[in-house]
């Protein structure tokens, strides 16, 4: 239950009960609710968590023994491996879904096989592709999980699509502009399908949603974003504009990469010039 775990947090921060429940339920309810006899509605256990200065994801995560779900375990363990350009580990942990697919989602085990036949150089499964573009063409309204969603799934929908599907990702971006971590998601986005234009040689896309990708990464803390946006600016000018000088920025992008120890951005840069 619910309130057993909020019963765990508040004594282990040395919180007595008033502090947690002012304005929300009598001390009566609250010892019922951290015993589990009763519930709270939601607006009232948002207070809660308020209260204790934790977020809902936080308490989910103390809640399940301060590890993940297994279905976000997996989600994580893939996407992590994806983005590394770790296709060994990728591989594992796909076929780790499959054979435990109890809590993962029949849509995000299709869009796993589907990268796993894009990384392999195979056809993809027609079914499995039809249900993935059918779910984001049916989408009225994005969340953060929608465009997160559809940042692992840029390299196998159909290319004509992934560039309308874009344009509706950057229209819910005003709605998140105060979302913590939101830039994130939509940069992650971004680059993604930056990276998809430059494989199909559309410079014109490219150029344009990197000007996007630029002014969204301009804080510190995306600096990690902004090297990749200028590997990406390097590399449209080294393969489609003008070779000599698109070299000299992929070296200068090379060296940053290394003072930074980011292997895989090294190794790409030196398969790209070589």
């Amino acid at each position: 239950m619910y309130g057993e775990t909020i019963k765990t947090i508040r004594l282990n921060k040395g919180l007595p009960l008033k502090s947690v429940y002012i304005d929300v339920c009598s001390k009566t309810n609250a010892i019922k609710f951290e015993n589990g006899e009763r519930i709270l509605a939601v607006d009232k256990f948002n207070q809660v968590l308020s209260n204790l200065m934790i977020t809902m994801d936080e308490f989910q995560w103390i809640r399940n023994g301060y590890k993940p779900q297994k279905d976000d375990y997996y989600s994580y363990r893939i996407s992590k491996a994806w983005n590394a350009n770790n296709l060994v580990e990728f591989e594992e942990n796909v076929q780790h879904a499959e054979d435990d697919a109890i809590g993962i989602e029949r849509i995000q085990l299709a869009s796993y096989r589907l990268l796993r036949s894009y990384n392999n150089q195979l056809e993809p499964n027609k079914e499995e592709l039809e249900s993935v573009v059918n779910y984001f063409s049916n989408l009225s309204s994005w969340t953060l999980s929608d465009i997160r969603f559809f940042a692992n799934n840029c390299y196998v929908l159909p290319y004509s699509l992934m560039i309308i599907l874009l344009q509706e990702v950057l229209k819910a971006q005003n709605r998140y502009t105060f979302y913590r971590n939101s830039d994130f998601i939509f940069a992650m986005a971004l680059s993604n399908c930056i990276d998809r234009m430059i494989i199909e040689g559309d410079v014109t896309n490219a150029i344009k949603n990197l000007r996007l990708l630029n002014n969204l990464t301009i804080e510190i803390t995306m600096d990690g974003f902004r090297l990749l946006a200028k590997y990406y600016e390097a590399k449209v000018t080294f393969l489609y504009l003008d070779e000599i000088k698109g070299e000299e920025e992929l070296l200068n992008v090379l060296t940053t990469a290394q003072f930074l120890g980011n292997g895989q951005l090294v190794d790409e840069i030196k398969g790209l010039i070589d």
